[in-house]
């Protein structure tokens, strides 16, 4: 080729680039990949998408290319193609800390929750951010650990307990998993299930090898004081252990003052619970001297043993005992301060709190008493710590936008309330419920949070119309499945909801709770009354059955509480819905349905299914889909809905 000939081949090269779509080589691969950016910045991610892969058609090895392309494929709900550019980009250069951010979601997304938990663990060990934290958190969320060698992830999991990085319930599952890593732990519960159903004697269970290393362990005590373990082999362990603190106590034996500690936490532990372990009659007579002999020295003003008072206040709350607060006046270990006030400063706390809530409406119906009774006697649930004010929820219960009024119709013990409270801080929030026990527990937690600012009332939804308010958004995510008839109570809501208006909406699946039918019928079957004996009988019989549906409940964090079991369970008051008949009742008050609030996996397998936009907010795919995967709904059906503008 002569020099006249290569000018031309060059123009025309030139030109070629040029051209949209053309290749871009002889173009600055700096000018397409900034051009990139801008697109992914401004959204329009197909043309950022086009243009990373010029970049790479360049330079194939361009690492912060194939970060940007994996989160634009994201984006798009391509997560499959987006893994494997972000494991690109990682491999190419594993500082690359956008990326192992991008490659944990990812990871989320597609269900890889172990690979996630790395990819998170790494991002946070390059760069520690809030952001950071929470996501390691929330890829944690129900992940088992197979394996940890260098203790990398129990460290940061110990963390995440005592730095709040999430509510603790949603880190329960992973850190059990490592605690369960330890030998001693396996070797020890599979001892104590061999002398089943005999207890260990206190000398045997305290020798066991690796005993004295478990108990200490301090990924187990942060967990014990924070959350209801949720394992039966571990309940099995601290219910043993439980056993021989009270041998101890009796006089029949010898003990290390050195496993204080760990007694307080388990007592803090059972007081979580409300001690829901399994107790045998000779037991139950054995803590009932124990209890008397406490109340004796206490009324007499003699000097109290340390494991006497602990060891009560692992099979009794402390604040039931008479004269309880001269306990509070007394000088104790930090340990036993802290179970204290767990026991009786914070109980009396509420007390106080209570005897001040006002009455917004009567209660009146029938139904509603009982379910008011229920929840006096049984409040759920008893949460001790939440996630940091920056934490969004994992349940959608946020509003989908800046609200003035807000009314929480049901709010329990408080624990989605401060959520939605702190993701609202400019709205007036009223928060209501049948019990006042509840709602104690709920404005002492608040408080304790620095929010003042909440109207805590009691109230029966059914009656909720009488009061000539308005709000922009309603939480009624748990509440309407235990009213007599919840479409009325809906109804009732909705007339207090402004045109425009947001609500979310909690209902049991009929489909989904199948196994509490079994369980319900086997609670009928053997006579099981509401109250703490038979809930603990009625859960060691479930714990015991091979029949699948029962066997399926113990995997419920429910099934881990006495309130929790009784509400899951027992409650007075239980409807079960189905989705053609919430299509229905949309239909007929003209709410605009604003789809499930799901964890990302269920939702890439329902696209997988039904690729249709439309199809997430399309109940007779959900119905189909639900079918054939009837766990989908295992909690209820969470969504929002929207009132039509005037």
């Amino acid at each position: 080729m002569n020099r006249k000939q290569r000018r031309a081949s060059g123009r025309q090269g030139a030109a070629a680039a040029s051209k949209p779509g053309a290749s871009p080589r002889g173009a600055a691969v700096a000018d397409i990949f900034a051009a990139a950016i801008a697109n992914h910045r401004a959204g329009s991610f197909a043309e950022a998408e086009r243009h990373y892969r010029h970049v790479l058609a360049v330079d194939s090895n361009h690492a912060e290319a194939h970060s940007r392309i994996g989160a634009v494929l994201m984006a798009q709900g391509k997560i499959r193609q987006a893994i494997s550019h972000l494991e690109r980009a990682v491999a190419l250069k594993p500082d690359l800390f956008e990326a192992l951010g991008n490659l944990a979601q990812a990871y989320l997304a597609s269900g890889q929750r172990a690979e996630a938990v790395l990819a998170a663990l790494a991002a946070l060990e390059l760069r520690e951010t809030a952001p950071g934290k929470v996501l390691f958190a929330h890829c944690a969320h129900n992940a088992v650990f197979k394996a940890d060698p260098d203790g990398r992830a129990r460290k940061l999991m110990l963390r995440a307990l005592l730095e709040d990085w999430a509510p603790p319930r949603e880190l329960t599952g992973a850190v059990i998993s490592l605690i369960k890593l330890n030998g001693a732990a396996n070797d020890c519960v599979e001892r104590i299930n061999s002398a089943r159903p005999a207890r260990l004697a206190a000398a045997d269970l305290l020798g066991l090898p690796g005993l004295a290393e478990l108990l200490n362990d301090r990924l187990l005590h942060a967990l014990l004081i924070r959350d209801p373990v949720t394992d039966i082999g571990l309940e099995r362990l601290l219910t043993s252990v439980r056993h021989t603190m009270l041998t101890i106590a009796a006089g029949q034996g010898a003990w290390d003052e050195s496993l204080l500690d760990f007694f307080c936490a388990l007592a803090r532990q059972c007081f979580l619970n409300e001690y829901v372990y399994e107790l045998a009659e000779s037991e139950a007579a054995e803590t009932q001297a124990l209890r008397s002999a406490l109340i004796d020295k206490l009324a007499a003003g003699e000097r109290i043993p340390a494991l006497l008072l602990v060891t009560v206040a692992a099979y009794f709350p402390l604040h039931g005992l008479p004269n309880a607060e001269a306990l509070m006046g007394l000088t104790w270990p930090q340990a036993i301060d802290d179970l204290i006030v767990q026991q009786i400063e914070e109980p009396a706390q509420e007390r106080q709190i209570a005897a001040t809530l006002p009455a917004l409406t009567r209660i009146e119906d029938a139904v509603s008493q009982a379910v008011r009774l229920q929840y006096e006697e049984n409040p759920y649930p008893r949460w001790v710590r939440t996630a940091p004010p920056e934490k969004p929820s994992g349940l959608g219960r946020q509003p989908p936008g800046p609200v003035a009024d807000l009314l929480i119709a049901g709010c329990g013990t408080g624990l989605s309330l401060v959520e939605l409270a702190r993701s609202s801080a400019k709205a007036r929030i009223v928060a209501v419920d049948l019990s006042r026990t509840s709602l104690a527990y709920a404005k002492r937690m608040a408080l304790k949070l620095g929010l003042a600012d909440i109207e805590f009332a009691q109230a029966d939804i059914l009656e909720l119309g009488s009061i000539a308010r308005q709000f922009d958004f309603i939480d009624a995510s748990g509440v309407l499945h235990h009213l007599a008839d919840p479409w009325q109570g809906w109804r009732v809501l909705l007339s207090l909801l402004r045109p425009g208006g947001t609500m979310q909406v909690g209902l049991y699946s009929d489909v989904a709770r199948r196994n509490v039918v079994a369980a319900r019928a086997l609670i009928a079957e053997r006579g099981y009354r509401p109250v703490a004996q038979d809930i603990r009988r009625c859960r060691g019989d479930i714990i015991g059955s091979q029949n699948p549906p029962l066997k399926s409940l113990v995997r419920s964090q429910d099934f881990f509480t006495t309130s929790e079991c009784r509400d899951f369970l027992f409650h007075v008051q239980e409807v079960r819905i189905t989705l053609p008949e919430i299509k229905s009742f949309l239909a007929a008050n003209h709410l605009r349905f604003g789809g499930f609030h799901l964890d990302p996996l269920t939702l890439q397998k329902f696209i997988a299914r039904f690729p249709a936009r439309a199809a997430l907010t399309d109940l007779d795919c959900w119905q189909a889909y639900e079918t054939d995967a009837p766990e989908t709904f295992a909690g209820m059906y969470q969504f929002q809905v929207q009132k039509p503008p005037r």
